[in-house]
């Protein structure tokens, strides 16, 4: 064994690890701040009923989904504190991996974490045992520092392996929760985002009011639509000299037909 400390050997492997779950907390929340952005409150504003009530239960879902998934990630980046005690527990997963690389981690006096317990319980012993000045003093208080030079390069390990195992256990919570989140907000995007389209150019609600000027085939088409006067919404980046595009709305058969009609004939109403 060596009586000097070195540095963790591990740092990078732990770095990039949370680095890793730093890019995956940051990329959901993006998602989730791309898709709700996506989808215009107009389009929201402009469902009723069922759709309404289907749109904002995905949303709430989705973002719900998006931050538990985010807090799950923001725990694995709390720092836990490792204690080499942890690692006398026989039945400790991180315990049985590093005695079965122990000669790729443990020195040839120390081949399991048991016997570097012991290792380091004798040196304690041998050097309480005598007086300072005696050989099994230093002889003790050197082996001493050897096993804690060992078990703070074991610690450090235990401490990735800590992590990395944590990581791994919540993976499939992670990627179900991902899947959630996308379906869900998904759907809301595809609810809100069917009416954010249609309501893009909404600039003041209107009616038709022709008066006695109306002619044959506005009449027609008014009654074909079944409604008289027509309603709708104007287009103002349609509007030209004199004259001005609408889209019907309402639920008849016309809905969605957009006109260019001369600007007499378009009443705006009251907001």
């Amino acid at each position: 064994m060596s009586d000097t400390s070195a540095p963790d050997p591990y740092a990078t492997a732990k770095s990039n690890l949370r680095d890793t779950i730093k890019w995956l907390a940051t990329s959901l929340a993006a998602v989730g701040a791309a898709v709700i952005a996506g989808a215009s409150i107009n389009g929201l504003a402009g469902l009723e009923g069922r759709p309404l009530y289907m749109a904002c239960g995905l949303g709430v879902v989705g973002l719900l989904s998006i931050l538990l998934a985010v807090a799950v990630l923001l725990n694995l980046l709390t720092s836990d504190v490792f204690y080499f005690m942890e690692l006398e527990k026989a039945d400790n997963p991180i315990t049985r991996e590093i005695n079965a690389n122990a000669k790729d981690i443990l020195s040839p006096q120390t081949e399991t974490i048991e016997a570097l317990i012991k290792f380091r319980q004798d040196a304690h012993t041998k050097g309480k045992n005598s007086k300072p000045g005696e050989a099994d003093y230093a002889a003790g208080f050197a082996e001493w520092m050897a096993a804690n030079g060992m078990i703070a390069r074991i610690t450090n390990l235990a401490q990735f392996l800590a992590l990395r195992n944590k990581f791994r256990s919540r993976q499939w919570l992670l990627f179900g929760l991902t899947i959630l989140s996308i379906v869900t907000l998904g759907g809301y995007a595809l609810l809100a985002g069917g009416k954010s389209s249609a309501s893009q150019e909404l600039a003041q609600k209107i009616r038709f009011d022709p008066g006695s000027n109306w002619s044959a085939a506005s009449n027609a088409l008014a009654k074909e639509c079944g409604s008289d006067p027509l309603n709708g919404i104007l287009l103002s980046k349609k509007t030209f000299d004199g004259w001005t595009s609408v889209r019907l709305t309402g639920t008849g058969k016309c809905s969605g037909l957009e006109l260019s009609v001369p600007v007499g004939l378009v009443a705006l109403l009251a907001q």
